[in-house]
């Protein structure tokens, strides 16, 4: 059993990473069994595909931030719940509230549950990023 701290810390370390366009650490957190679901499209991502996302996402977006972060720990794992907000190219700043449950094993991330508030797709992908 891992102790709290270490869960918490393991759960900085990744959010730390994503803000600071830490690639190779955000890589060191995955376990390599590690699979993603997401609310928005309900499917599982394996973590190269996600990885490779957000390495994408590293590149194109000028900025992002997970503000009002609120970490619990528990057995196994944490929950976060934060508001995301991201500068696109053009300037825009969207913003989105998640919920983001991750499992543990070994000090990674080994299974993540990641829920967005999709009511608000349309402020977050802002005017160009509009579903037609």
């Amino acid at each position: 059993m891992r102790k709290d701290w270490d869960t918490i810390s393991l759960c900085d370390r990744f959010f730390d990473a994503l803000e600071q366009k830490d690639y190779d650490t955000l890589e060191t957190c995955y376990a390599p069994e590690c699979v993603i679901w997401h609310s928005h499209d309900m499917l599982y991502q394996s973590r190269e595909s996600n990885l490779a996302m957000l390495k994408q996402g590293m590149k194109t977006l000028q900025k992002m931030h997970f503000a009002d972060r609120r970490v619990h720990a528990f057995e196994g794992g944490f929950v976060q719940q934060h508001t995301l907000y991201v500068t696109r190219e053009n300037g825009y700043v969207g913003k989105m509230d998640v919920c983001f449950i991750a499992y543990t094993r070994d000090g990674k991330l080994s299974r993540i549950y990641e829920y967005f508030d999709t009511g608000k797709r349309d402020e977050f992908l802002g005017p160009q990023g509009k579903a037609t």
